[in-house]
């Protein structure tokens, strides 16, 4: 009696009501069918700092994980594209005290408290941390919970691109956090290797993933091919200016003085929250002056990457920025920075041209060296992009290494 009393109340939780003195045999029955098939599902737990990051980034290997009988939760801010990945079919669980770019760390000790209870909640069988915060304060509050879980580099952030007080403390807690997490993963080799310069990764469990992935059927070439007609230059990221939103606004504002006929766009939300935040008011002066068109943001980036004639993002430092995967899936020749991150996905000449960062002559230079190509000449160039992500981004090879990671460590669907 005392087991089924347990199991009434184990039902009872699950949202069963069950009357005190009920000792049906069925519903003994079923306590036991319910406690095996949720057992019998690993939850696997995605932690990061926006939800707009895991929609646009891994919604597909989520959904795969789903149907291969998995239990998904993502776990992050609340922002527009909560709703999306509920209605994705994944579960969601707020957290409530992450600050992107707050420094306090009376703050971030609330954050670390807040993980610790939401894992002791969940009970999560794994998880994978994304940014600099999950992947500091998730992995400590997971290894205080004893779950295992790897944390994934998808950039240095702002904190590496100053040696200030920020760096050092960033540091020392990524030094730390890193002794707990199964796996540290990078998505490119130079950001690997500065963290083994400044003796943060000491140990040999370190993974290049070669970046987030594309999914090539969606991120299809079009029937449109490129012809002579006026240039469509498009950039597609948040409104930053480590991105380099502004030095490719100077760029533009350069080839039309030297009277270049051509359209320059920028596709992409608003991010106030991040200390390298361009404001509405400067993006509309700079659309009042003729230099650009703001488009704003959209769920539905292939329809402007299809009516470009090529992709821009001059960024400063990246992982392996997603949009440029998509604009070479879709055979469209890419211009970007010559930079950690960037320059794994442009071959220099073959689907695209590199320049260097912060320099807006370098940059309009290459604008104007791809005006002058021949249309043959740019269409092989998308090509060629689009024969570079099959062989080495497509989302499948992404979700493959997921799956043969969490079988690595004995996370198997049943």
């Amino acid at each position: 009696m005392k087991a089924f009393h347990k199991r009434r109340i184990k039902l009872k939780s699950k949202g069963i009501i069950i009357k005190k003195d009920s000792k049906n045999i069925y519903l003994h029955l079923l306590s036991f069918y319910l406690d095996i098939t949720i057992s019998n599902n690993m939850l696997i737990v995605f932690s990061g700092n926006t939800s707009w990051s895991m929609y646009n980034f891994r919604l597909g290997l989520l959904k795969n994980l789903l149907s291969n009988g998995y239990k998904v939760c993502v776990i992050a801010p609340k922002d527009e594209y909560t709703e999306k990945i509920i209605e994705a079919g994944i579960d969601f669980y707020p957290v409530k005290k992450l600050n992107r770019s707050g420094i306090n760390p009376f703050e971030d000790f609330f954050l670390l408290n807040e993980y610790i209870k939401i894992y002791k909640k969940l009970q999560p069988d794994f998880i994978f941390h994304y940014t600099i915060k999950p992947n500091i304060y998730g992995t400590l509050a997971a290894k205080y919970c004893k779950i295992g879980s790897i944390s994934i580099a998808t950039g240095l952030g702002n904190a590496f691109s100053k040696k200030g007080m920020l760096f050092y403390f960033v540091k020392y807690l990524y030094k730390l956090s890193s002794y707990f997490s199964k796996e540290i993963w990078f998505l490119n080799e130079s950001d690997k290797l500065v963290f083994e310069e400044h003796k943060i990764i000491t140990k040999g469990n370190v993974f290049i993933l070669p970046g987030e992935g594309v999914n090539t059927s969606v991120f299809y070439p079009s029937k449109k091919i490129i012809t002579e007609e006026t240039t469509q230059f498009l950039l597609v990221s948040r409104m930053l200016y480590d991105k380099g939103v502004q030095v490719f606004v100077e760029a533009s504002k350069l080839l039309i003085a030297k009277g270049y006929i051509i359209h320059s766009k920028l596709l992409g939300q608003l991010d106030s929250g991040n200390p390298e935040s361009i404001s509405l008011k400067t993006i509309l002066t700079w659309e009042k002056e003729g230099i650009i068109s703001y488009l704003g943001s959209s769920n539905n980036v292939s329809q402007y990457i299809e009516n470009a004639s090529v992709v821009v993002l001059p960024s400063y430092r990246e992982g392996i920025p997603k949009v440029l995967l998509e604009a070479a899936s879709m055979e469209k020749p890419i211009i970007t920075t010559n930079v950690p991150g960037c320059k794994e996905v442009v071959d220099d000449g073959i689907n695209g041209y590199l320049c260097e960062p912060k320099d807006v002559i370098g940059l309009s230079e290459k604008m104007i060296q791809f005006i002058h190509l021949p249309a043959e000449e740019k269409n092989k160039m998308g090509k060629a992009g689009r024969e570079k992500v099959l062989q080495q981004f497509d989302e499948k090879i992404i979700i493959d290494i997921y799956k043969e990671k969490l079988a690595q460590y004995s996370i198997l669907p049943k």
